[in-house]
């Protein structure tokens, strides 16, 4: 069966003194991009969000490179998703950490990516940001988690923290660092350290599509924080049936962070699966232009916050606001 993608994306800085997220979605990569290594497959689309901490270095360079380098990988021209989703990350950490090192800076990110293919959904994820698939079964949703959040307190990853002569105190490596996985933080990682601490290797999540399959959703922990993945899944597909657009869906996730206190920059990309309306001619960026046209509704993105915010940032890929300054403990 048929299917198209529409997606679209919001972020606000929250109550943070910085913005260090940044964040991609691509609904059809053969439409921007001439990669020939895409040519496996008849449809490709990439979404991601990238959650730095310490600075913003570490989730710009993500921002521009990570996509890229998968979906140039000779993995995934032969048609090895998983292992090009493996190669990517590698490959990525590398660029990433002899940059820090040689300009000294020790920021990381964490990362959540999914790729669409031909009817399949991959999610990677390291850090301690999350993805979730919806289902709609007789009109009740079910959030299926395709990611497992690396932090230092999770046994599985303290266990090999520690089988490399590493310690975990105060709920964080070293006492420092909350997440266990992440891009960057040279500091944690070869060759500053003996071992890699932090590990850049992606867990990978594959999934068949099917028409009960509604949504995809990606966001930092600004929004798990204080959401759980049902109640994400039950107010994506309530604001779907009052009209919203995937861009307004995520504007709406991000407003009701806000309003539960999350104490972080929020960035959510919402991708609406749509198995019928196939003769629509809409698109993602028409909805980002739809929303600039309307002041009055991105004025009420902060209400019912006690505490002032900066506006969200409807806009697609939108860029981080300032440079960040260091604060590795911040996740």
């Amino acid at each position: 069966m048929e299917y198209r993608l529409i997606s679209g994306s919001c972020e606000t800085q929250g109550r943070r003194e910085t913005m260090e997220d940044t964040h991609k979605h691509i609904d059809d990569v053969k439409e921007v991009q001439t990669f020939d290594s895409i040519k496996t497959f008849s449809k490709v689309a990439y979404y991601g969000v990238y959650d730095g901490h310490g600075g913003d270095q570490t989730a710009k360079m993500v921002e521009n490179a990570l996509h890229p380098k998968i979906l140039l990988s000779q993995e995934f021209t032969n048609g090895d998703v998983r292992g090009a989703l493996h190669k990517g990350f590698e490959e990525m950490d590398k660029v990433i950490v002899e940059e820090a090192n040689n300009n000294n800076w020790m920021n990381g990110s964490t990362c959540v990516c999914g790729l669409v293919l031909d009817g399949s959904l991959y999610v990677a994820n390291i850090g301690d940001s999350e993805g979730i698939l919806v289902s709609v079964v007789h009109g009740k949703t079910v959030a299926k988690n395709m990611t497992r959040p690396h932090k230092a307190t999770d046994p599985q990853e303290r266990e090999r923290i520690e089988s490399l002569g590493g310690h975990v105190f105060f709920g964080r490596l070293f006492g420092t660092l909350a997440v266990s996985r992440s891009f960057g933080d040279a500091k944690y990682k070869k060759p500053r350290t003996s071992k890699d601490f932090v590990s850049w290797e992606p867990d990978i999540q594959e999934e068949k599509l099917t028409p009960e399959h509604q949504y995809i959703i990606l966001a930092c922990d600004g929004l798990w924080d204080v959401m759980s993945h049902d109640y994400v899944a039950e107010l994506t597909h309530r604001s779907f049936n009052e009209g919203q657009s995937p861009q307004q869906v995520a504007r709406t996730l991000v407003r009701e962070a806000i309003t539960k206190k999350t104490e972080d920059n929020v960035t959510v990309i919402v991708v609406k699966i749509d198995w019928t309306s196939l003769d629509d001619d809409s698109s993602s960026s028409s909805m980002d232009d739809d929303i600039e046209q309307n002041p009055e509704d991105q004025q009420t993105s902060n209400t019912n916050v006690d505490a002032p915010t900066p506006p969200l940032s409807p806009a697609s890929d939108a860029q981080p606001q300032t440079e960040q300054k260091a604060d590795e403990t911040k996740n």
